[in-house]
């Protein structure tokens, strides 16, 4: 029996960046910019968004972004050095960008991770989830976490360091009541700076680029402190065929986009 598809709606996303040092800051009102590190999304994107952020004083800070021609100010939410997020995959199938790719590249895109090679041989990567910023506020939308370059390699090594704690986890629940492995959107994933790099050839560039938090010891108390709640475990759920179907959409996309998009995306030296 041949049967009948049924069209598959691919949710829009918000836009989740990450500022490793080299993009310049500073909080509205200021003069003088400086380095920023931390977690932002763009102000006057969402009118819902934008709402929840000005009720619960999250603080505003514009950055200054190159473009063709000149600098462009734009405001940002700032979200802080660290974040955790409820990032929905099956988990990575890789140790490595190379190795996620290639004859792996079906089955990344089937586990949730959007991933591809870029222009310039640069490679890409994205994962979509809930912060839990916003799961707090009883606001269930997927965020977009989007990367390139070097900083591929960072998102691969964080969701790796997740998946070490999700097996720690399926030794510590309660099988009675969670009979199931533990699924990467069940745990929150800490993410914060970590130390110092210089990335480039040549000529170098210090960076601060994120990395996982989770502790090296992991004990039940731990799991339960980052345990999900029920909403995001339900959300999870509703949203994977549609995360599965964007991941296979981020695999086959070309490099089409704006200057402005492009000097959006985290963008650290060379890969």
């Amino acid at each position: 029996m041949i049967g009948r598809n049924r069209v598959q709606a691919i949710t829009e996303a918000i836009t989740l960046q990450y500022a490793n040092g080299k993009s310049l800051a500073r909080p509205v009102g200021s003069k003088r910019f400086s380095p920023y590190i931390g977690f932002h999304i763009e102000a006057g994107r969402d009118d819902e968004l934008d709402a929840r952020f000005r009720a619960a004083r999250i603080e505003q800070i514009e950055i200054k972004h190159q473009r063709q021609g000149g600098a462009e100010i734009v405001r940002h939410w700032a979200l802080g050095e660290t974040i955790r997020f409820y990032v929905v995959t099956s988990g990575p199938v890789a140790q490595t960008v190379a190795g996620s790719l290639g004859r792996n590249a079906t089955a990344t895109a089937a586990a949730g991770i959007g991933m591809r090679w870029g222009s310039n041989d640069r490679s890409r990567m994205a994962v979509r989830g809930y912060l839990d910023l916003l799961v707090r506020m009883d606001l269930l939308r997927l965020a977009q976490l989007s990367v390139r370059s070097r900083m591929t390699d960072v998102l691969l090594a964080a969701l790796l360091d997740h998946g070490r704690v999700c097996e720690a986890a399926d030794a510590l629940i309660d099988r009675t009541r969670h009979p199931e492995l533990v699924t990467f959107h069940e745990l929150a994933l800490p993410l914060g700076p970590g130390d110092e790099e210089e990335w480039g050839k040549g000529e170098t560039t210090t960076v601060v680029p994120f990395k996982s938090l989770h502790p090296v010891q992991i004990d039940r108390d731990y799991i339960e402190r980052i345990w999900r709640p029920d909403a995001v475990h339900q959300a999870a759920l509703r949203d994977w065929p549609g995360i599965q179907a964007w991941a296979g959409e981020y695999a086959l996309q070309a490099d089409e986009r704006s200057p402005k998009e492009r000097s959006d995306m985290v963008e650290p030296v060379g890969r």
